[in-house]
């Protein structure tokens, strides 16, 4: 961490500065890494988004084309926790486990999470 005061910026040296640099932008490549495929995975559920939908089958589409898109490589990319889909009055982080028949609804409000 830099110091406050002014007389201390000649203490950083430039190869300091450029290693952080090299650090910063790895981190923003891997964050649109991560966009792109969120993006992509958004794209391929919502045409699923439909009354009559199993909310198991839907949570396992999201998270195979997930898998799929990130190329799951251990703990350096992958999911970043299980598909949230909650119904209604439901709050956040439910996830419907398997042989769970919960269907959605007409009229239901369905909330989707999940990370990458």
């Amino acid at each position: 961490m830099e110091h406050p005061f002014e007389w201390n910026v000649k203490r950083i040296s430039g190869p300091e500065y450029r290693q952080k640099d090299q650090l910063t932008a790895s981190m923003v490549n891997d964050l649109r890494k991560a966009a792109e495929c969120h993006r992509q995975v958004r794209k391929s559920a919502q045409p699923l988004m439909r009354p009559g939908i199993k909310l198991i089958d839907l949570c396992q589409h999201i998270e195979e084309t997930n898998r799929r898109l990130v190329q799951a490589s251990g703990l350096e990319r992958g999911i970043a926790f299980p598909t949230g889909c909650s119904i209604n009055d439901c709050a956040a982080h439910y996830t419907p486990n398997p042989g769970d028949d919960t269907v959605l609804g007409k009229d239901d409000v369905m909330k989707i999470d999940f990370g990458t």
